[in-house]
């Protein structure tokens, strides 16, 4: 990865978001579909490319200050569109609760997807409205989503959200480590959530 050691070390000490690695594993078990929204610098792509046997990985960041960072993190990796080109779909479109302008549903890729699905959200603040607009999407029976919250109101309107569409939830704690190793956030709350289909 293309790291700045002065703003990501806990990437390069493999600390960063550690508490989700034991359900990145668990819920992409046999994945068709890998959804990234919100990619970044591209970890999280980068890991269902090489990691899984997902068939198509459909990777947003709107934010065109990390496009150059998330290419070269591909680049790096063999994972960019010369030799992933047949799976890997990069999109600077948002994705939030309906479709016009510059922003995407889930539901409007339906013809893209096919279940198991497991959608990695990270998005500071459009949780709700990306969940509002994969309606159809959450029907299907296997889908799993892992989703980083950014307030207690959002964290509490996402479950919801999911239990009313038949998911399991459950949130993942941050460590206990966090106290000595903060992420530095800006927001008091930052965490995750997972959430699944009983059948999955």
């Amino acid at each position: 990865m293309n790291l700045s050691l002065k703003h990501q070390t806990q990437i390069y000490l493999g600390l960063f978001e550690r508490e989700t690695h034991p359900w990145l594993i668990r819920l992409s078990q046999g994945i068709e579909t890998a959804i990234d929204i919100g990619a970044a610098y591209g970890e999280y792509t980068i890991f269902f490319l090489k990691k899984t046997n997902a068939a198509k990985v459909l990777a947003f960041e709107p934010d065109v200050a990390w496009s150059p960072f998330l290419r070269e993190n591909l680049r790096l990796n063999a994972a960019d569109d010369a030799n992933y080109s047949d799976r890997l779909e990069l999109s600077q479109v948002l994705v939030g609760e309906s479709d016009g302008g510059n922003t995407v549903t889930l539901d409007s890729m339906m013809a893209s997807v096919r279940s198991p699905c497991l959608i990695k959200m990270d998005v500071d603040g459009a949780e709700v409205d990306i969940l509002k607009g994969a309606k159809t999407l959450n029907a299907l029976p296997d889908v799993r989503w892992l989703i980083e919250t950014h307030s207690e109101a959002l964290e509490r309107q996402s479950v919801e959200l999911l239990r009313a569409a038949g998911f399991e939830t459950e949130i993942i704690r941050n460590a206990w480590w966090r106290v000595l190793v903060p992420e530095l956030r800006p927001g008091k709350h930052n965490r995750w959530l997972a959430a699944w289909k009983t059948s999955a």
